[in-house]
């Protein structure tokens, strides 16, 4: 019975949270002013380094939270 009700539970959050600011990672990446393949915010997605969630098998996130992190991410590597 608690696993039923943690699962509706579940799905009413998904879609409330699906209502608000955030989209599929293939709709952001369009976009123009974010710099980033799908592949590559997917993976930032996984590793929690943007607020996003899995609704299914997809990934939702919001444009500000990409560029959020395009703005306040450190450079790893020196290109020279």
């Amino acid at each position: 019975m608690l696993l039923l009700i943690l699962q509706a539970l579940e799905r009413s959050l998904n879609i409330y949270l699906g209502s608000l600011k955030y989209q599929s990672i293939a709709d952001i990446v369009k976009e123009p002013e974010i710099p980033y393949s799908q592949e590559y915010v997917s993976l930032l997605a996984r590793g929690g380094k943007i607020d996003a969630f899995k609704e299914g098998v997809n990934w939702l996130t919001s444009k500000e939270a990409v560029l959020t992190y395009i703005a306040n991410r450190e450079r790893k590597r020196d290109l020279n």
